[in-house]
């Protein structure tokens, strides 16, 4: 059962929040509190209440001891949260910086990124050739097997004795 990366909790979800891929691809996963306090301490906008997920976050590092790539991604991430705190409480922060983050990503794929009618049409003729080539090697291979496995049995009728000198003078 997959744990949360930071409080090793056990995670119920499946689809459980990502704090980033490690190595071999093994995901570091988050539980529902954790994933919360990084959300409050990262996009609150009341400075008390980020200053608190700040200070749940920092004892949950300590109690629970988690690997070096998970407490560094969450020491910068707490880090860039105090100094936006800071930044609440004096006034100073600029609450539009938090809408162009969340909206970086697309909804739609640009029209210069999709894929034309021509790309369909030579990623099936690519793949149609893949498949003939495929079917000729698997002939290829199962020839060679055959043609080893007589050769072996060969060799192993050989060693008991049977002579095959009159079956090849034959052919």
């Amino acid at each position: 059962m997959a744990k949360c990366c930071m409080c090793d909790v056990n995670l119920e979800r499946e689809d459980a929040p990502l704090l980033s891929m490690g190595a071999a691809g093994r995901p570091r996963l988050l539980c529902d509190r954790c994933a919360a306090l990084l959300d409050t301490a990262t996009l609150g906008s009341d400075f008390d209440e980020i200053k608190g997920a700040v200070e749940q976050i920092g004892t949950i590092m300590a109690d629970h001891d988690p690997d070096e790539v998970t407490f560094n991604i969450v020491s910068e991430l707490v880090a860039a949260a105090s100094e936006r705190a800071k930044a609440i409480r004096d006034g100073s922060y600029d609450f539009s910086l938090d809408e162009k983050e969340n909206n970086e990503g697309y909804d739609e794929i640009p029209e210069d990124m999709r894929e034309s009618e021509e790309d369909i049409e030579l990623d099936r003729q690519e793949e149609e050739k893949m498949k003939k080539f495929d079917k000729f090697y698997n002939y290829v291979l199962i020839g060679a097997g055959i043609a080893a496995g007589i050769f072996v049995i060969l060799k192993v009728l050989e060693s008991f004795g049977v002579d095959f000198s009159r079956f090849f003078d034959i052919i």
